[in-house]
């Protein structure tokens, strides 16, 4: 069994011709999406202003809604890209995917007409030889944030994935952030949070795959479970990996 898996898109609509091109090729049974698909770097600057000055974010700001209006549309011909594949897509958010009430409103109005889009934020899928979950945005200690940045406090995360430990089978574990690991850092800053170790080392995933990491593309083993940041799509980095065996190849669109 073959699959794709990639993340932090950031809309990079030049890059789709090469991602259809290469999911033609490649034929995967299954396609695993880390979330990141929004640029919101409009929104970041706001959130961060408005928390370094203990002030109250502008979002009704006119750059923030045009940006906003773009950033929706770069989701929808993301989505629309996968939905046409026909392959069974798996799909999270990524800290950038604001606010929360659209990015949702966009994926599940398509994922209601496409049914090969699935999306696995705080949801668990039975397939044939495994079951799916995943957990999308930032993982904080204890913040909570929908409308600028996705941010979920750990005790929601938590909450959330509890019913993994009662799953029997093999499982197959999405998330935006990586575990604390070798592949957690970019530009001398690490994304690592304990919590998804904590997870690993609870409940015995086959496989984890993660993102927000620009610069942590690779794997690593934690325990029993192979951890693999596919690296950036936008720079064109996509992983394949064979299932069961979990051989992997990192490979780049840019060679298409």
């Amino acid at each position: 069994m073959k699959f794709m898996a990639f993340t932090d898109y950031f809309g990079a609509e030049e890059l789709l011709p090469l991602l259809t091109a290469a999911i033609q090729v490649e034929q995967p049974d299954y396609i695993f999406y880390c979330g990141g698909s929004m640029k919101g770097e409009n929104r970041l600057s706001e959130y961060q202003t408005a928390r370094k000055f203990f002030g109250k974010p502008d979002i009704d700001n006119p750059v923030i809604r045009k940006e906003v209006e773009r950033d929706t549309e770069h989701l929808r011909k993301f989505l629309l890209a996968l939905a046409d594949s026909q392959k069974i897509t798996f799909i999270i958010p990524g800290y950038n995917d604001a606010s929360e009430a659209l990015y949702f409103k966009t994926v599940f109005g398509l994922a209601n007409i496409y049914p090969n889009l699935r999306p696995a934020h705080e949801m668990m899928y039975r397939e044939d030889q495994f079951m799916v979950a995943g957990f999308g945005g930032e993982m904080t200690l204890n913040e909570d944030n929908r409308e600028l940045v996705l941010q979920y406090s750990q005790p929601w995360a938590e909450y959330s994935l509890r019913l993994l430990e009662y799953f029997p089978g093999e499982k197959i574990l999405l998330f935006h952030s990586p575990p604390v690991c070798r592949l957690d850092h970019s530009d001398g800053e690490h994304f690592g949070v304990l919590l998804i170790n904590e997870i690993i080392e609870r409940v015995s995933p086959q496989l984890v795959l993660c993102g927000r990491a620009r610069s942590g593309q690779g794997t690593v083993k934690l325990n029993d479970t192979v951890v693999i940041n596919p690296g950036p799509l936008n720079e064109g980095h996509y992983v394949i990996i064979d299932y069961p065996s979990l051989s992997i190849q990192f490979k780049n669109l840019k060679n298409y």
